[in-house]
């Protein structure tokens, strides 16, 4: 092994809390989990170089063959935007540039394929809600952004 082998190693798995880019919560908000199951996903208007946040709220009641229309929240992200020259999805923090997806074409459909540096995760937790007239329980999904800086940005903090 290499001494630039061994150092890289290092940096790998001695990255420091302070390089990860903070979750980015980019929804909170109410779900009906009994009801509902959530999910996200980048989307973009390519021809005016936008990009944002899907959250598709999907309920699981339905009856017959057809799968119910999923309501769909778009949440604006800051830094978050659609490079149509390069065909990406570019999240810009810390003074980086992170590609977080990039088209795929398939036949005559164009999607976006994540490139897996940008994670998008949600949660759910039961909250005390107070309307000011009564105290009741609700669940609340929070879905987040999480963004993972390049290793020179990483190296660059040692």
């Amino acid at each position: 092994m290499t001494y630039k082998m061994v150092v890289y190693a290092l940096m790998l798995t001695a990255v420091p809390a302070a390089v990860q880019a903070a979750p980015l919560v980019v929804f909170n908000g109410p779900l009906d989990t009994s009801r509902q199951k959530i999910s996200a996903s980048f989307a973009v208007n390519r021809e005016l170089g936008r990009a944002w946040i899907d959250v598709q709220l999907q309920s699981t009641d339905f009856i017959g063959e057809a799968l119910p229309v999923a309501d769909v929240i778009m949440s604006r992200v800051d830094g978050l935007s659609y490079d149509p020259a390069r065909k990406q999805v570019l999240f810009q923090i810390g003074g980086e540039t992170i590609v977080c997806a990039e088209d795929a074409t398939f036949l005559w459909s164009t999607s976006l394929k994540s490139t897996g540096r940008c994670q998008l995760s949600a949660s759910t937790e039961r909250r005390a809600i107070d309307d000011g007239f009564d105290l009741r329980e609700q669940t609340v999904v929070e879905v987040v952004l999480e963004a993972q800086p390049s290793l020179q940005q990483q190296a660059a903090s040692f």
